[in-house]
């Protein structure tokens, strides 16, 4: 694979008017968000929900299914029926798209964020993030990255 550089573009600077009202209306958004997010982890992600996150980042059954930590055939079978993804699955889940959201945001598009996932990275010792997403220190790395991408601070 070949390596791709990204072009970081300088943000202009809100003024800290702006910045502080924003910020209380972003953290409480971000907030219920999160205590959402815990309801619907805990009631299991029906197959709808799977296939949307599936979609975006373009991958087969059995590597999708890798990645939130289940057989294909445990994917085959909540497809077929009304079955929901266990906790443990569903927060990997909602690992991939907080990683996803954030890829787009970083990277301005979904294209462009789909090619940097699949492609090798410097900052993450020559690995590919999709490659990563599977445990809860490879999801922080390259997290962690992308921050750094945004605010540009390269490792």
């Amino acid at each position: 694979m070949t390596t791709k550089r990204w072009v970081l573009k300088a943000k202009k600077p809100a003024s800290l008017t702006s910045t502080m009202r924003e910020g209380r209306h972003v953290y409480a958004s971000a907030l219920a968000d999160e205590v959402n997010a815990v309801r619907i982890i805990r009631r299991g992600y029906s197959y709808p929900e799977i296939k949307i996150v599936q979609h975006a980042y373009q991958v087969p059954d059995k590597t999708f299914a890798h990645l939130i930590g289940i057989s294909d055939k445990t994917l085959s079978r909540i497809k077929n029926s009304n079955a929901k993804l266990s906790s443990l699955s569903g927060d990997r889940l909602y690992r991939l798209k907080k990683i996803w959201l954030l890829a787009n945001q970083v990277l301005e598009n979904s294209e462009n964020a789909l090619s940097w996932l699949r492609h090798i990275q410097p900052g993450l010792n020559n690995q590919a993030p999709l490659d990563l997403l599977d445990t809860e220190p490879g999801y922080e790395q390259v997290q962690t990255l992308l921050n750094q991408i945004e605010y540009g601070v390269l490792p």
